[in-house]
């Protein structure tokens, strides 16, 4: 069986390459492109549990458990990644993953 995060670092990830390169070819309809954030979110969340059950099999094992740091990202002011965000921002449904 595989671990919760090579789940979400394989196939989930590969899915998410696959609808993006079909909607940078045209073959996607932008809808179809704004709703992968929220499929992602969903699987991984159905995941995590798992991944905290991992987690704490690891420590009654006796293994150290490090938290791996924080990410920080960011966008600049028009660009595409902030059109596509505030294009999150005013869809219903999505608001939840701004992150504002």
């Amino acid at each position: 069986m595989a671990r919760p995060l090579e789940v979400i670092e394989g196939p989930l990830m590969n899915g998410m390459n696959i609808v993006g390169d079909l909607f940078g070819s045209g073959r996607c309809s932008c809808r179809r492109w704004l709703s992968r954030p929220v499929w992602m979110k969903k699987a991984v969340a159905v995941l995590l549990p798992y991944m905290e059950a991992e987690k704490a099999a690891m420590v009654a094992a006796g293994q150290e458990v490090q938290a791996q740091g924080k990410v920080v990202m960011a966008t600049v002011k028009g660009d595409v990644h902030d059109i596509g965000k505030n294009i999150v921002g005013v869809r219903p449904g999505l608001q939840q993953l701004r992150g504002d």
